[in-house]
């Protein structure tokens, strides 16, 4: 694993450079419990890696959360935890049909700590990306900010938070990503049929009782 990790850093170095430049603006909060990110590229051995990372505070508070305080002994155990609840709570769909899975996953801990796992199952072709992770739930106006460091994929920054319940819907159209639009105004439209029903029969009903009077 420290081979991926290895060539995951010589590989992606300008892209890195490109994306801390883009993310000037949440450096101030690249170690706060609130805040984390996650990172997808491809190593020089064809090797999708993921990387997620928050400051140590938030992965402890997430694990004491779900776990109870006291529920680990040694870094191994909660290095444990935190894969467990990794495993829980993210989710990576292509296509709207292939889960991808993970694999080799590892904990590295530190101020800032990390999760590196390698990604297994991504398609040739994709079109639509479903990511979801609730990693850090709990903790109150946590955000994550996801960025896709893969050649063909546009270097555009997305923020999951609560208001989008941890997860975001894009899809690839032309070398852009494009959030599709909302179907809230369509739902109702899928109930018409039922609520004319329910409107031609309670006037035939109210003619049938007036007649019924006359």
């Amino acid at each position: 694993m420290a081979y991926v990790v290895n060539m995951l850093c010589k590989n992606t170095a300008l892209k890195i450079i490109f994306f801390s430049l883009l993310w000037l603006n949440t450096t101030a909060f690249a170690h706060s419990p609130d805040f984390s990110s996650i990172i997808i590229s491809k190593t020089e051995n064809g090797q999708i890696v993921l990387q997620l990372n928050s400051s140590l505070t938030a992965f402890q508070q997430e694990v004491n959360y779900a776990n109870g305080e006291g529920a680990y002994k040694s870094p191994e155990e909660f290095q444990n935890l935190v894969l467990d609840l990794f495993n829980s709570r993210f989710s990576f769909i292509i296509n709207e049909k292939d889960t991808l899975h993970f694999k080799n996953s590892k904990v590295f801990l530190g101020h800032e700590t990390k999760i590196v796992t390698e990604i297994v199952g991504l398609p040739e072709e994709v079109k639509v990306i479903q990511l979801k992770n609730e990693m850090f739930k709990d903790i109150h106006g946590n955000q994550s900010v996801a960025i896709f460091l893969l050649d063909g994929f546009p270097k555009e920054k997305f923020t999951l938070h609560p208001d989008n319940q941890h997860e975001i819907n894009i899809i690839l159209e032309d070398g852009k990503w494009v959030v599709p639009t909302a179907k809230s105004n369509q739902a109702p439209l899928k109930y018409l049929p039922y609520l004319i029903t329910l409107i031609i029969g309670g006037l035939l009903l109210l003619i049938s009782r007036k007649r019924k009077f006359q």
